[in-house]
């Protein structure tokens, strides 16, 4: 463990624990109400391209932005913060966690480049269909990172319903990440 034993190092420890789990809570909350959100403005964003590729194309040119600029402060505030409280509470457990949430935060300000060269160059469909599955594996094994890390947090303190929730919750993400590549698909 990263603190020294002793009661004054498990106190600490437990503070750690505290703050960076009740921060990783309150951005899986407001990360819900977003996700709702960038769902519907999804299916906006597929209506709106009316059968035409290059519609589409652009139209998630601006939703990558979105995305990006969006994901950012959010990742840092929540994610990153959250799980730098873990691994300074114990690194070898849960520093894999904070490394989910530095490469979510990598990709989130790779989205906005992203999403403007999507705007900018007529991109190929293929080209497009490409980056976006690579983006969202990328993201999905970042995230699957810091799923790990909570794991051993339930785990650790045999919390089943945590670990439980954990295997449901990357269940459910992963296959949100596949609508998108599934509404594209079908869009063509």
């Amino acid at each position: 463990m990263a603190s020294g034993g002793g009661q004054g190092g498990d106190k600490e420890r437990m503070i750690y624990l505290y703050h960076g789990v009740s921060r990783i809570f309150d951005g899986y909350i407001a990360g819900i109400g977003l996700g709702v959100l960038l769902i519907i403005v999804l299916v906006v964003i597929i209506l709106a391209s009316d059968d035409n590729v290059a519609a589409l194309i652009h139209n998630f040119g601006i939703f990558f932005i979105v995305i990006g600029v969006l994901g950012i402060p959010f990742t840092y505030f929540f994610m990153y913060r959250g799980f730098t409280y873990l691994a300074m509470a114990d690194r070898d457990r849960y520093g894999i966690g904070a490394l989910g949430a530095i490469g979510s935060l990598a990709l989130s300000l790779a989205l906005i480049p992203e999403g403007a060269l999507l705007l900018v160059l007529r991109t190929s469909y293929s080209t497009f269909l490409v980056l976006s599955v690579v983006t969202i594996i990328v993201g999905f094994v970042f995230e699957l990172l810091m799923y790990i890390a909570l794991y051993r947090l339930g785990d650790y303190f045999s919390v089943g319903y945590l670990t439980a929730g954990i295997i449901i919750i990357s269940l459910f993400t992963t296959l949100l990440s596949v609508i998108p590549v599934i509404e594209i698909i079908g869009a063509s």
